[in-house]
């Protein structure tokens, strides 16, 4: 049987050059100053009703707009038609008032009076 060869490679080691405290900072200056002025940039070319990839930005309502667009106001002692009919109108007030999902049961207890407060 055949010896077996051993590789004699060289190996080398590179030795990277140690970055100084200064030259960290400055990387660091240097980053920060670019972000800002991209973000400056950004700023200046988005309109304030659009977001940054131009679409509208859609406005939720607000409480004060939702009591404006004039609710119905449910008592609880109007029935199942007027039960309804508070659903029918507080779905369309909701619509009129772009009102949030999040805040649609808020807004609605609030036209709650009489016995219906105490479901």
């Amino acid at each position: 049987m055949a010896p077996k060869r051993r590789s004699t490679s060289a190996v080398s080691t590179f030795e990277t050059p140690a970055m100084t405290q200064a030259a960290i900072r400055q990387l660091i200056v240097d980053g920060v100053a670019t972000a800002q002025e991209a973000q400056a940039a950004t700023m200046a070319n988005t309109d304030r009703n659009t977001g940054q990839n131009g679409t509208p930005v859609t406005r939720t309502g607000n409480y004060k707009g939702f009591i404006s667009c004039q609710p119905f106001y449910f008592k609880g002692t109007e029935g199942a038609v007027g039960l309804i009919r508070w659903f029918e109108r507080t779905e369309s007030v909701f619509s009129r008032s772009n009102c949030a999902e999040e805040n649609k049961v808020t807004f609605a207890t609030g036209t709650l009076t009489n016995d219906a407060l105490s479901w």
